[in-house]
């Protein structure tokens, strides 16, 4: 008896010898036009928060995610602050009402703390590979951008005149 092999792979072969000598159409090298080499991005954003975004020529992203550094990051050690005044205030406490009061102060601040932490740690994570990703688009070539404005006079269903402005940005 015959054992049938079966193969999962095609290889490619080419229609003919001339397929694999065409000339490339699109010469330009895109990589040299890169404003910033992706790793590099990705790195800075990594260290200082908007500084990937900065080298991107992405300023107003660069704003927005310092901000949200700023504030997460001052948040989490504000309500750090308040954990640990409120846990040293338990541990002293002697009665027992207040000890579940001053507790669950403490809990709750050490919660908000670490949700801040998460955000923080969040934003840094997108901040990276939105860097990343934007500086391997700073390579393409830019279309102009064709803003229009138009306008449209007509009759309204209900008797009156109708006004339409259209801007295409």
């Amino acid at each position: 008896s015959r054992v049938q092999t079966v193969r999962d792979t095609v290889l490619f072969q080419p229609p003919h010898p001339e397929f694999l000598k065409q000339e490339v159409i699109d010469t330009v090298d895109h990589e040299a036009h890169l404003t910033q080499k992706p790793t590099v991005a990705l790195f800075k954003s990594m260290f200082v928060p908007g500084w990937g975004q900065i080298g991107n020529h992405k300023y107003l992203k660069a704003a927005v995610i310092i901000g949200l550094q700023s504030w997460f990051i001052a948040s989490a050690v504000h309500y750090g602050r308040q954990a640990s005044d409120y846990r040293r205030q338990w541990l002293a406490e002697t009665d027992l009402a207040r000890r579940r009061e001053l507790y669950s102060q403490f809990d709750e601040r050490r919660d908000k703390r670490n949700k801040f932490i998460w955000f923080a740690g969040l934003t840094t994570f997108v901040s990276m590979f939105d860097a990343y990703v934007d500086a391997h688009l700073s390579g393409k070539p830019r279309e102009p951008k064709v803003k229009t404005l138009s306008v449209r006079l007509g009759p309204d269903p209900g008797g009156g005149g109708r006004v339409e402005l259209a801007l295409r940005f």
